[in-house]
């Protein structure tokens, strides 16, 4: 029963996705974000205890204080942008170059150019940050290879619902758990391989320091970018007031090193480093709605 009541769900949303005009769409999952805030308690305790680690950790880095208040707003604002990044997920099939030029703003891209001249493909680490699913499809629809890899839903008729959805704008998705032979086919093809580094699904991770409290990140991007020899680089996809940014950041190679390990520890030190940067940037605008702090 429970299946075929997300089934469903998901089908409507891909409908209204299809046909509601973005006005429409943005109206009906902001007011369905506010029904989850209200209801959902234990959730919503989450992402305050998350933007709490990130406020702490700019007053302490940055010196920016900030008031119980701004807290408040801040955590209602993740509900809103959550249900905004819902309804942009499902308006994907929609987008056109031409909506590109007038609603992005595209930084650093070059960096894509400058890394797959090797020919080896290029990994783009980014993170629950604005619109994630937005930034391999508005990639691919100005003509970069692009394959992300995807969490796969309990039910797989959600889980295909959203692959479609993908596919429509050429993106490719690889599923945690697949044949490990297709993330091999990504460098070979020279392709983008887009992957997310702020938090654990499949693999044991690394313990370290992010936003100032112990946590665990993924090892994979980095294990990937050093065993593969294939750059390493940032890419993010947010929401502004007038559009979106869509920008690309340096991560820097690895020192020599006697062991790989080591060169795999410095790249995700410095991955979670720009992941820092960036979650500062736009607290309300993380979403990863799940306990950051390692207990």
């Amino acid at each position: 029963m429970r299946k075929m009541y997300y089934t469903l769900l998901y089908y409507a949303m891909l409908l209204m996705g299809r046909w509601f005009p973005r006005p429409l769409l943005y109206w009906c999952a902001r007011r369905a974000a506010e029904i989850r805030y209200i209801f959902q308690p234990n959730l919503r305790k989450t992402v305050k205890e998350n933007i709490r680690i990130v406020l702490e950790y700019r007053k302490t880095t940055r010196g920016q204080s900030y008031t119980e208040e701004e807290l408040h707003r801040l955590v209602k604002n993740a509900f809103h942008n959550f249900g905004v990044y819902l309804a942009d997920f499902f308006y994907i099939p929609r987008w056109s170059n031409r909506l590109i030029e007038r609603q992005v703003q595209i930084e650093g891209i070059e960096l894509l150019d400058e890394h797959l001249a090797g020919g080896n493909g290029v990994i783009a680490l980014t993170g629950h940050i604005g619109n994630w699913e937005l930034s391999g499809v508005i990639a691919a629809i100005l003509g970069y290879k692009v394959t992300a890899v995807a969490i796969p839903y309990l039910n797989s008729s959600v889980t295909g619902i959203c692959n479609r959805i993908r596919n429509s704008q050429g993106l490719e998705v690889i599923l945690t758990g697949e044949n490990p032979k297709k993330l091999l086919k990504t460098f070979k093809e020279n392709r983008v391989l887009a992957v997310l580094g702020d938090r654990v699904f499949t693999e044991k991770g690394m313990n370290i320091k992010f936003l100032g409290v112990d946590a665990v990140l993924p090892r994979g991007p980095a294990t990937l970018a050093i065993r593969m020899k294939t750059p390493l680089v940032a890419g993010f996809f947010v929401k502004e007031d007038h559009g979106y940014r869509f920008f690309f950041q340096r991560i820097p190679l690895p020192p020599p090193s006697p062991t790989e390990e080591e060169k795999i520890d410095f790249l995700v030190s410095k991955g979670a480093e720009v992941l820092e940067q960036v979650i500062m940037d736009y607290p309300d605008q993380w979403l990863n709605f799940a306990p950051i702090r390692n207990l």
